[in-house]
């Protein structure tokens, strides 16, 4: 008899949310096909590495209708498309790095987009449901949460908070009723030697509003985005604008969310992504 081993083909699960062209805060533009020839036909007037006397006769040829595409000149009548985006780096699902939070971090320089390890972004996640909150999470709720998964975190592990704030995306209320995050329940985490922290909602801090209205009333500074604040004091790495956290299949997963490489940048769009076990095929 012999014996056959069964393999199981692994499970992604896509944790962003997307950036619409829509979407508040973002400028675009697109160049679909049919236009793309009449642009690349002004463009390459001038193409990299080109002399400043190639420039200056390229130019006159192309006055001239010399040095001019036509439709009829490209494969199907029609070239490439191409799209631009003008946002915040904080748009969407993104990296916050501690220079984000402030100039130093634990009495250094903070660390930029590309001063993060890499392997900071890939490690074991849990997930913790801290929907019963009420409006903040303590470190209270984050031990219950933590007992709840029958899970304890350690180095590496990366920590996501599900509020399914992200089903009230593209309404008012997505940014008015969203979960803050204490710094309490952040130091909880980084004392069992996490690094990285997600959330689904738009910030760690919850509704800019509240915390804006609470500090006019009382004077208090410390009512002003205190979980960015404290990345002052503490290092941790802030992940905001997951989505579907309630996605993920039960069992262990991989969680991988590399910011994009943006050099002087504290801050930086990912592609957030729960790798897990699947079925057997």
């Amino acid at each position: 008899m012999t014996a056959h081993s069964s393999s199981s083909r692994p499970v992604f699960t896509d944790l962003s949310i997307p950036v619409q062209r829509r979407s508040p805060g973002v400028q675009f533009e697109q160049w679909l096909h049919q236009e793309g020839v009449g642009i690349l036909s002004r463009r390459i007037r001038a193409l990299p590495g080109d002399s400043s006397r190639d420039r200056m006769v390229n130019y006159l040829r192309w006055l001239t209708g010399r040095r001019r595409l036509r439709s009829e000149d490209v494969p199907g009548g029609c070239f490439l498309s191409n799209e631009f985006y003008r946002m915040s780096v904080h748009q969407g699902t993104h990296v916050d790095a501690p220079f984000h939070y402030g100039p130093t971090c634990e009495g250094q320089p903070a660390k930029k987009v590309l001063d993060l390890p890499l392997e900071w972004f890939c490690g074991p996640g849990i997930v913790l449901d801290v929907r019963e909150c009420g409006g903040t999470v303590t470190e209270r709720d984050v031990k219950e949460a933590l007992r709840r998964s029958e899970q304890q975190p350690g180095p590496g592990t990366v920590v996501l908070f599900r509020t399914d704030s992200d089903l009230r995306l593209g309404t008012p209320a997505y940014h008015t009723e969203s979960t803050a995050v204490s710094p309490e329940a952040v130091d909880h985490l980084l004392d069992l030697g996490v690094k990285v922290l997600g959330t689904d909602c738009w910030s760690f801090d919850g509704p800019a509003r509240e915390m804006v209205e609470r500090f006019f009333s009382t004077g208090d500074s410390s009512a002003l985005w205190p979980a960015h604040m404290h990345g002052r004091e503490r290092e941790f790495i802030q992940i905001e604008g997951l989505g579907g956290l309630r996605n993920l299949p039960d069992g262990p997963f991989t969680f991988m969310a590399f910011p994009i490489a943006l050099a002087d940048a504290g801050a930086a769009w990912c592609r957030a992504v729960a790798r897990s076990a699947g079925s057997p095929r």
